[in-house]
């Protein structure tokens, strides 16, 4: 099997050192790039051509271009099919090198230039081989190859100076731990040296593979030199597993494997490529060849497996539809092609199948044949053979214009008729089949209305040639060939109306289609590509036609597109652009102010230091275009007629924007005033259930009363205010919407999250004005006697929001806190009294919030008291055991008692005095990953992530706190398991637990390792998160392994504090709920509707002395380390209880000298360090395995003497 080459381009550690910073640049490099994958070098050439002799194209640039020459010359060489041809294009891409290297001999590139030399030589060496292979010049085949040999031989000089140059700049870099940080240009060049070095060795071995080919097939040498390659490939990988150069090296030793025959160790490996779960551009380009490899194997004669071929190539071309057109995707097109016709022609196969399978191939033949390549002549030769099988030797194509024009005018009224008919198809097989039919159908309509377009002359009728033109656009646009649609189209769309009968803007609006259809297919990386194509198409229909209402829609499309991407200020920018005149005008201006609210909102909502210089400017904006959309449609819109949804929506947001500017009369004037009042519009009739969406729905009504309250409580209309919250309630607590109680805790948080957002803003004044008037507000309901049951949950929520807005101030804080407390327990005290003040179950979340605030004050004792009787009664609610472990926790850290055990109770729980029992983490942990798994709620999972960080983050700071290292090492290991077992966790989780992994490894002073992070296969193959596949050989794997680039993705999110109620808080709400997106939410307070369908035991007993059986058994059942030391402890017990369990009664049992062995002074572990700091990678990693097989021997022994408890029977 012949060599697969890469294409050659400038490997990606250097664009990141040079482009990285420079987005013109970048512009202009990733524009080129996409033309030298689309295989259009000519063009390409072109380019290259046009911008040096630009002024205004930048110096950068034009010093990099007859390096870019060199490698667009390198790769269109590849195209070419005559070897004479290949050589003349490739010596004039070294002439181009030496070019460079002559007039820019300091530049950056200089170095890779002269590697990018040692490649072209090699492709030089390869053509001397096509030629000994030539049947031909067998003649001269010896002399061929010798000459080929020669030319490996100086390739492999090069790359040996690049390979002791980059070993020498890599070991002079310490082996010791770089921060990022600290030290980002020493980081960043000690990742370039190791990416060069990796290359450099994977160049040398790309040698061994080159200079195998220049023997004929099957021959020792061939064999002896595949080998050596395979080793070589295999060592790198050895060295590289875990990187993306390793994983290339080892896809190579696959392809020797492949290339002497050894079918099943090549389809072994590209099978274990293919299954890991990297999903970077990188890895999904690595796969994309190991795919094609595969699908060499299977097409093999040894294999004959056509039918997986059909199915895993077809799957690859419908998820990577605009990749179909790169070499990776001709090269699985013409593994396709093969695989149909084999299968067609294979013996058993029925004659109506046959005839089917030949036209699919007919059609894969004909798209690889398209294209110049490597695959041209041979897919030539298959589309006769196959056109010949099919018509025999009657019939044939049309042999001028208007026949073969007319024909496919007849075909394309049809194609409607087979869409009606795969509409109607029932059955997931009858779809298929239909879907086939239809596709096979406009496959040759296309070729049909191409031959039309070859026929024509001058003679033919330039009205009816662009009516060709753009059937053939349309059918281009249904078989999802969206470039070709486009391209055609906007040809037809420039050409001049009078001549085309008025076509040109059905065209334009064609090309717009085909467009945006690409814009969906394409990887959202590159999309801007697409959004630049239709925003020129757009600008053409605007400029040439723009009073057509084609122009109004497709600036409507372009800014809905920009809504749906979450770029609410692009959006707001087009649909501005709609003129008065038009019919869409009004929509447009609401459309226009909302997107300018909404990026406002997004804007203010991040955390971040610096916010948007023009944030001002669009909430102004908004205003402009809300207020002019509003006039307009009441000026248009009967006082008596319905009030359209996005009327509503449009006023709820500017009544938004007033309470933003603190205009709270005008707010409520916006929401209640006639005609189409948003209150009436919101309105349902008492008893009637409320819609699951739209305006009328709980959701958004809930919205418009939260801006009522807050207007009414800014005026200080307490009575008002008293009826908002009414109003409120009544919504809160129809059909469809949440319960009162929970609505006030969500309220709650989101005043936590006002507040911090003026924070972010420097609002002081504002913060000020809110903190006044909610706590005038406040103090005046909760003084009356006549309060509700949710006016008071309103106050104790309010309240405790702000105390968690004024974290920086705890006096304050707490004199919050305490108003919240005295809410929570007046609704106790009432319910105490009346037996029935507290709707529902509620009453012990009152209780667990009424816990929280005891807990913020710092009243552990009184809180425990409280919860007391709760665990007693809800001992299976993970919520109340959640509450009491968080309490016991925080407790610890608070210094008072014996702060230390507490961490301890906080992990294997307490029996209090009651006799309830707290749980603790290690219980809540185990319970709620088995209720997580059983029944998939998002709630039990992110549940059983904080109680997995609790648990681990308590015997972290118990383990600092006795000062013990193992106890340390045991919580490091708790993190690293939970890490390898859990796949696909959010980022914020992730990022968590990494954090503590990475400040455990510090505690100890190591030097601190990312946690590992496991993600599943299936997202690992999205096509989405993947760039276009660049190469085929090893000849530029170093571009691929230049992918690990130095600017790592840091884990963790960018959560986004959406402010849902008050002021703006409630202001976010209406533009996130009509522009469809989702915001993030910070971690929230537990609900007062417990979980009470969680899967729990059907009975938990009394804590007990442990079963040395159960013990044991338990033991064997779980590969997970467990920080766990016990079985919960009586509160009457000391600390160093007889119930502990037997493992950490050894450890709390031994004398002080043996406890002081293990534990380490700060001197001690800054010693540690400084040793760690000075020790090579090889020396840590054998120092890591001694510490590993010492313990493992210690665990062995203590096993194996382990005392008996008391309690076990010598019998058993």
């Amino acid at each position: 099997m012949r060599l697969f080459h890469f294409v050659s381009i400038v490997s990606l550690f250097t664009i990141l050192t040079l482009v990285s910073s420079v987005s013109a640049e970048e512009q202009y490099l990733e524009f080129l790039q996409g033309l030298r994958d689309k295989n259009y070098h000519d063009t390409a050439l072109q380019y290259l051509d046009k911008i040096a002799a630009d002024k205004s194209t930048p110096k950068e640039i034009q010093e990099l271009i007859p390096f870019e020459r060199a490698m667009t010359l390198m790769m269109f060489s590849r195209t070419q099919k005559l070897p004479e041809e290949q050589e003349e294009t490739l010596n004039l891409a070294l002439a181009q090198l030496a070019l460079f290297t002559k007039q820019y001999p300091n530049h950056p590139m200089a170095g890779t230039a002269n590697t990018e030399r040692g490649k072209i030589i090699l492709e030089k060496a390869e053509v001397e081989g096509r030629i000994a292979q030539s049947p031909s010049d067998q003649n001269n085949k010896k002399a061929h190859q010798e000459a080929a040999r020669k030319l490996v031989a100086q390739a492999r000089d090069i790359f040996q100076k690049a390979y002791n140059l980059h070993e020498k700049t890599w070991k002079s870099f310490p082996a010791t731990f770089i921060d990022k940080q600290k030290e980002p240009e020493k980081y960043a060049a000690r990742a370039k040296a190791e990416i060069q070095y990796m290359s450099a060795q994977l160049d040398l071995a790309q040698c061994t593979y080159a200079e195998a080919q220049t023997y004929d097939p099957g021959s020792a040498d061939f064999n002896r030199l595949l080998n050596k390659a395979s080793e070589e490939y295999a060592k790198i990988h050895e060295r590289y597993r875990s990187q993306v150069g390793g994983l290339y090296a080892r896809m190579w030793q696959g392809k020797c494997f492949e290339e002497q025959g050894e079918l099943g160790k090549a389809v072994g490996i590209y099978d274990e490529l293919l299954g890991h779960p990297g999903k970077s551009p990188a890895m999904k380009g690595l796969k994309d060849n190991c795919l094609q490899f595969r699908l060499i194997c299977l097409n093999d004669d040894k294999r004959k497996d056509y039918q997986l071929v059909i199915k895993e190539a077809e799957q690859w071309l419908k998820e990577n539809r605009s990749r179909s057109r790169t070499a990776i995707g001709q090269g699985i097109t013409w593994e396709l092609a093969r695989a149909q016709e084999a299968l067609a022609n294979q013996e058993g196969t029925k004659k109506g199948d046959q005839d089917r399978i030949l036209r699919q191939a007919l059609a894969s033949a004909r798209f690889v044949n398209a294209f110049r390549g490597k695959y041209r002549d041979v897919s030539r030769l298959m589309v006769g053979r196959i056109t010949a099988k099919i018509q025999g030797n009657t019939g044939g194509d049309p042999e001028d214009f208007a026949t073969a024009y007319g024909l496919g005018q007849d075909r394309n009224k049809q194609v409607k008729t087979l869409k009606d008919k795969l509409a109607a198809a029932k059955s997931a097989a009858d779809k298929k089949k239909a879907q086939v039919e239809l596709t096979q159908y406009m496959e040759e309509t296309a070729r049909i209305l191409r031959i039309a377009l070859k026929l024509a002359d001058n003679k033919t009728d330039p009205k009816e040639l662009d009516h060709a033109r753009f059937l053939l656009s349309y059918t281009y646009y249904n078989l999802r060939r969206s470039y070709e649609c486009a391209i055609l189209a906007e040809f037809v769309a420039k050409s001049d109306d009078k001549v085309n009968g008025g076509m040109s803007l059905d065209a334009a609006y064609l090309a717009l289609a085909g467009y945006l259809q690409a814009y969906n297919d394409s990887p959202k990386n590159l999309r801007y590509v697409d959004n630049q194509h239709m925003e020129a198409i757009c600008n053409l229909i605007t400029s040439r036609w723009p009073e057509s209402s084609r122009a109004n829609d497709a600036r409507i499309q372009l800014g809905n597109i920009y809504s749906s991407t979450e770029r609410p200020a692009e959006a707001a920018k087009w649909f501005s652009q709609v003129p008065p005149a038009a019919p869409q005008y009004t929509e447009a201006q609401i459309s226009a102010g909302q997107a300018y609210w909404n990026s406002y909102l997004t804007a203010m909502s991040r955390r971040s230091e610096t916010k948007p210089e023009n944030a001002k400017q669009w909430s102004e904006l908004a205003e402009k275009h809300l207020r002019t959309g509003i006039a307009a449609t009441l000026k248009s819109l009967p006082p008596e007629a319905k009030t359209p949804a996005n009327l509503t929506a449009a006023k709820t947001s500017l009544a938004q924007i007033a309470l933003n500017n603190g205009k709270y009369q005008e707010a409520i004037d916006i929401l209640a005033k006639e005609p189409h009042s948003v209150l009436k519009a919101i309105h349902v009739a008492k008893g009637t259930k409320r819609p699951a969406k739209g305006v009328q729905s709980s959701e958004f009504a809930n919205l418009v009363y939260q801006l009522q309250l807050r207007g009414y409580i800014g005026l200080q209309q307490i009575d008002l205010a008293r009826k908002a919250m009414k109003e409120l309630e009544e919504s809160a607590s129809g059909s469809g919407g949440e319960s009162i109680t929970e609505m006030y805790r969500q309220l709650g948080e989101k005043i936590t999250e006002e507040i911090e957002r003026l924070k972010a803003a420097g609002d002081t004044q504002r913060i000020n004005d809110v903190r006044k008037s909610l706590e005038t507000f406040l103090t005046d309901i909760f003084k009356r006697k006549d309060q509700t049951y949710g006016s008071l949950v309103w106050i104790g929520e309010t309240y405790y929001g702000m105390g968690q807005g004024a974290s920086e101030d705890p006096t304050v804080a707490r004199g919050y806190y305490d108003k919240a407390a005295a809410a929570f327990e007046e609704i106790l005290k009432r319910q105490a009294a009346t037996g029935d003040f507290i709707p529902g179950n509620f009453q012990v979340g009152i209780t667990l919030r009424l816990v929280n605030c005891k807990r913020e004050q710092g009243e552990f004792e009184a809180a425990l008291k409280l919860l007391a009787p709760v665990l007693k009664e809800k001992d299976k609610s993970p919520e109340v055991q959640f509450e009491a472990a968080s309490l016991l926790q925080t407790w610890a850290s608070s210094g008072q008692g014996d702060n230390n055990e507490k961490y301890l109770d906080a992990i294997n729980g307490l029996e209090l005095e009651n006799g309830a029992v707290i749980r603790g983490w290690n219980y809540l942990a185990r319970i709620l990953q088995n209720s997580m798994v059983s029944t998939g709620r998002e709630d039990l999972k992110k549940m059983y992530h904080d109680a997995q960080y609790n648990k681990v983050e308590s015997f972290r700071n118990y383990a600092i706190a006795v000062n013990d290292a193992d106890k340390l090492e045991r919580a490091k290991s708790e993190i690293n398991v939970f890490g390898q077992l859990n796949v696909d966790l959010p980022d914020d989780v992730w990022e968590r637990f990494n954090q503590l992994y990475r400040q455990t490894q510090i505690d100890l002073g190591e030097d601190p390792q990312d946690l590992a992070r496991r993600v599943s296969s299936s997202d690992s193959m999205a096509a989405n998160d993947s760039t276009s596949l660049k190469t085929e050989t090893p000849t530029d794997t170093r571009q691929k392994v230049a992918q690990q680039s130095t600017e790592q993705a840091a884990g963790g999110s960018n959560t986004m504090i959406i402010v849902l109620v008050l002021l703006v808080g409630v202001g976010g709400a209406v533009a996130f709920y009509f522009f469809g997106l989702k915001p993030g939410k910070k971690a929230t307070r537990p609900s007062y509707q417990l979980a009470t369908n969680v899967t729990m035991p059907s009975d938990i007993p009394a804590p007990a002395p442990p079963s040395p059986k159960a013990s044991r058994a338990a033991q064997s059942k779980s590969s997970q380390p467990d920080v766990s030391v016990g079985k919960p402890r009586s509160k009457a017990e000391p600390d160093k209880s007889k119930t502990r369990q037997p493992t950490e009664k050894t450890d709390s049992t031994k004398s002080d000298s043996d406890n002081e062995k293990r534990k380490l002074t700060p001197e001690q572990i800054a010693a540690r360090k400084a040793k760690l700091a000075q020790m090579s990678p090889e020396e840590i990693a054998a120092r890591k395995a001694a510490i590993a097989k010492k313990k493992a021997a210690q665990a062995k022994q203590q096993k194996q003497s382990r005392p008996r408890p008391e309690s076990e029977s010598q019998d058993s």
